[in-house]
């Protein structure tokens, strides 16, 4: 009988605890419930979407596309139209914008905020209401980058918008690409447009819309557009040329009514009646010979003119004074004499740097820089 010793048995295996597995385990079913959420929000905001193109027909805005996209899982509901349209037919420009195609971006977590991006050319059909008889206008227009972002704020009729246009190329009643070399129709560009707005927390005394009960809102404004370069044509040019290195405005537009309308000139005679202003804190205009800092209160007249007055600071008085001159719109000799005169104020003022302080009026449809008539101003609807 053999003394080998029995082979020893092998240890049994040690199972890792349950324990272990709980992280995977959560994320595994976070993710689960994370990805039924998103496909039900898009469902639900699908259903809104299409349920809000459907009533059209009786609103003030028509809405349609060919083809309506859903993607961007898992970070964002990305919808995308394609050849989306808008039509107001019952406003009093009558109004129509087209486009090749356009995402809105929502978080699935907060679809009160939507991010708007619109590639391609755009489409905007409408009808000037100044004058007896509307004339129909077509503006055509691309950009390098068209951004939007708005947030929906409960309890205000209108909540926050951002936009910001890039390399933007416009022509109104025109071709973007003329097959001539001669360009037809009113052309704009611009290295860069942004506007920012939003409710503001108004600490105003009370103004004629409060005082009758109206139900008015106010609501901060900055807009500053870049490299802006105008059509040959326009009025403004032969004085201030047709490029615009800067204009940056910081406003509050104020008794601004709650109103749901698509128009704007429908929007403006509201804010009109109920005594509505526009209460700028900051301008800056670089603009050919002016060079321009002001601050000042504009509202319209009777006629849809503005009106108010600006205090304002001029760099280079006597240049600007010389592009009047040559455009025709003052003398040569009422030029010198306002060129001594405003020599003589920027002295009592202790201006050395060719800067001068002077009053800006609009009144009676004619725009003053101190006792100089400078322009005629036309109405804005």
């Amino acid at each position: 009988m053999s003394d080998i010793p029995p082979a020893p048995i092998p240890a049994k295996k040690q199972r890792a605890p349950f324990r272990v597995f709980l992280p995977l385990i959560g994320v595994a079913v976070i993710l689960v419930l994370y990805t039924a959420y998103w496909f039900v929000a898009s469902d639900k905001l699908r259903a809104t979407i299409e349920d809000f193109a459907a009533r059209s027909p009786t609103s003030d805005i028509m809405v349609g596309w060919s083809d309506l996209s859903f993607s961007g899982y898992p970070y964002r509901i990305a919808v995308t139209f394609t050849d989306p349209t808008a039509h107001a037919p019952h406003t009093p420009e009558n109004w129509a914008w087209s486009a090749s195609d356009i995402e809105a971006d929502f978080l699935p977590y907060n679809l009160r905020h939507v991010v708007l991006k619109v590639d391609g050319h755009q489409t905007l059909h409408y009808s000037d209401t100044r004058g007896p008889h509307a004339r129909r206008h077509v503006i055509r227009a691309k950009a390098e980058g068209t951004w939007a972002s708005y947030v929906d704020v409960a309890g205000a009729p209108f909540g926050r918008l951002a936009i910001d246009i890039k390399s933007l190329i416009a022509v109104r009643d025109g071709e973007l690409a003329p097959t001539t070399s001669k360009p037809s129709g009113e052309r704009l560009a611009a290295g860069r447009l942004q506007l920012h707005m939003q409710p503001a927390d108004d600490p105003a005394p009370q103004t004629l819309a409060s005082i009758l009960g109206n139900d008015t809102g106010s609501y901060d404004i900055a807009l500053q557009g870049d490299d802006v370069t105008l059509a040959p044509g326009a009025p403004t040019t032969p004085v201030l040329g047709a490029d615009i290195k800067l204009i940056a405005v910081q406003a509050r537009l104020r008794d601004v009514p709650h109103n749901s309308s698509a128009s704007l000139v429908e929007l403006s005679r509201d804010w009109l009646q109920k005594g509505g202003r526009l209460t700028v804190s900051d301008l800056r205009i670089k603009w050919g010979p002016l060079d321009l800092w002001g601050q000042g209160e504009v509202t319209l007249d009777d006629q849809a003119r503005p009106k108010g007055q600006f205090d304002a600071e001029i760099t280079d008085y006597p240049g600007l004074l010389a592009a009047l001159v040559k455009a025709h719109i003052i003398r040569a000799q009422d030029a010198k004499l306002a060129n001594v005169g405003l020599g003589f104020v920027a002295q009592l003022q202790g201006k050395t740097d060719g800067r001068i302080s002077v009053p800006i009026l609009m009144n009676d449809g004619k725009l003053f820089l101190g006792p100089l008539v400078v322009a005629e101003l036309a109405p804005v609807y």
